[in-house]
């Protein structure tokens, strides 16, 4: 993993030069995973317990942590998270977007963050914002879907203004509607900007703008006198069906990735020589079948740092697997992920002030890998320096955004790699200097 000088900018958005990739084929397999979801929650209990579940969900502010699974019903969060991807998958496919890691981190990501604080009526205004968006400028919605849908981060903003202030819903429901789509006009601007502070060592670009904006509205509102604070609302009871549907999950993945690469491991290599470093699409380096196959290794890695780690699975949890999963189309793999994995771990460990089966320790874990750019861009000993300071800093930024940033860790991440990364380099630049020197002397 030792520093790559010869990084490239391998996100592809010319769609006819990937017209030779059958993106039918990629459609049906999101949509399948979005059934799945889909399925597993309408057979796992009576329709008059979803009915219900679903209610509370749709009607909750959301914030951080509030798991569905514990909210709702278990079969309610799988349904909500099968609904809202399937809306994000078929948005793509009638905008003819190729399906791209960038895209499939964005679609997990829906999925994942699904189970605790995203809903169809959070999420929606965002989406309706970008596209008002792409109106606004000329361009198309196609430009812009990636950013809309990771920046339904900001959906409990929607939520808690409509269910939380305890406004009537004659005012509150329009209030909360208008500053969602007020949200997904401003997110594209801002994110491409914001991509500039962490260099693209921190692959929760969109977490880090949801972050800000998150910071600005909670300042906003408690100057108002309105008292925002973050939950702890997490499921106990299914750690052992959650644990099969992940296990399930995850070798069908790797089964259908080994078939559609041609019974073949091919490229898994490319894959793992890379730093990760925004913007890196693993299909287009290495195709789908790999790609797929690589999600499934990082998600069994991450099931396995949870059980090492002797925590419970719940809605979180599983929800930040998936969405690493997801980036692990777009920058994740195991031998840059693995060291912030490991840092993380050791430091709870060592910490007098956490445990490491903690929700919240997992998912600074599994979120951590955020920074798995570090790691693969400037080595081992580093990504183990920026897995420190991640855990270090996560558990604080919480209360700048009082839980309305679903992605508190990628809020995080953007600071740790804007601190390390001029410094890293500015050390490096150093070292170079007096290599040159010795070379010349010699």
């Amino acid at each position: 993993m030792a520093k790559n000088n010869s990084q490239k900018l391998l996100l592809h958005t010319n769609k006819k030069q990937f017209e030779v990739n059958d993106k039918s084929k990629n459609y049906y397999f999101l949509i399948s995973y979005c059934l799945l979801l889909i399925i597993i929650g309408v057979f796992s209990e009576p329709l008059s317990s979803l009915y219900s579940g679903m209610f509370r969900i749709l009607t909750s502010p959301s914030n951080l942590l509030t798991d569905y699974i514990e909210l709702g019903t278990f079969g309610s969060a799988f349904v909500n998270s099968g609904l809202l991807t399937l809306i994000s998958v078929l948005l793509a496919k009638k905008e003819k977007i190729p399906i791209n890691g960038p895209m499939i981190a964005a679609l997990f990501t829906v999925s994942g963050c699904s189970f605790f604080g995203k809903n169809l009526y959070n999420s929606i205004p965002i989406i309706i914002g970008g596209l008002l968006y792409a109106r606004i400028v000329k361009k198309p919605f196609s430009q812009f879907i990636v950013v809309s849908l990771f920046g339904s981060a900001l959906s409990p903003i929607i939520s808690y203004l409509t269910f939380g202030i305890s406004l009537p819903l004659l005012f509150s429901i329009p209030l909360g509607c208008f500053v969602g789509i007020f949200i997904g006009l401003i997110l594209p601007a801002l994110a491409s900007h914001v991509l500039t502070f962490h260099q693209g060592f921190s692959l929760y670009n969109v977490g880090f703008t949801s972050g800000l904006i998150a910071m600005l509205f909670t300042g906003i509102l408690r100057m108002f006198g309105w008292k925002i604070e973050g939950k702890n609302v997490v499921s106990t009871a299914y750690h052992s069906k959650l644990l099969v549907f992940l296990l399930f999950l995850f070798a069908v993945m790797f089964i259908v990735g080994f078939v559609v690469n041609h019974f073949s491991i091919k490229g898994l290599k490319e894959i793992s020589k890379t730093s990760g470093k925004l913007i890196t699409d693993f299909i287009s380096i290495s195709g789908v079948g790999a790609t797929i196959m690589n999600m499934a290794l990082m998600g069994l890695l991450l099931l396995g740092y949870t059980q090492v780690s002797q925590a419970t699975l719940n809605g979180p949890i599983v929800g930040a697997i998936l969405s690493a999963v997801g980036f692990s189309a777009f920058g994740n793999h195991i031998l840059n992920s693995f060291p912030l994995l490991l840092s993380v771990f050791l430091t709870a460990y060592l910490s007098s002030v956490f445990e490491v089966n903690q929700t919240t320790v997992v998912l600074a874990g599994i979120f951590g890998t955020g920074l798995a750019p570090i790691a693969g861009y400037y080595g081992l000993t580093f990504g183990l320096v920026a897995g420190f300071l991640h855990m270090s800093l996560v558990t604080n930024v919480s209360y700048l955004h009082g839980g309305l940033n679903l992605y508190n860790n990628g809020f995080s991440t953007g600071f740790v790699a804007a601190v390390m990364v001029p410094l890293l380099d500015n050390i490096l630049q150093i070292r170079k200097v007096k290599q040159h020197a010795r070379k010349r002397q010699s």
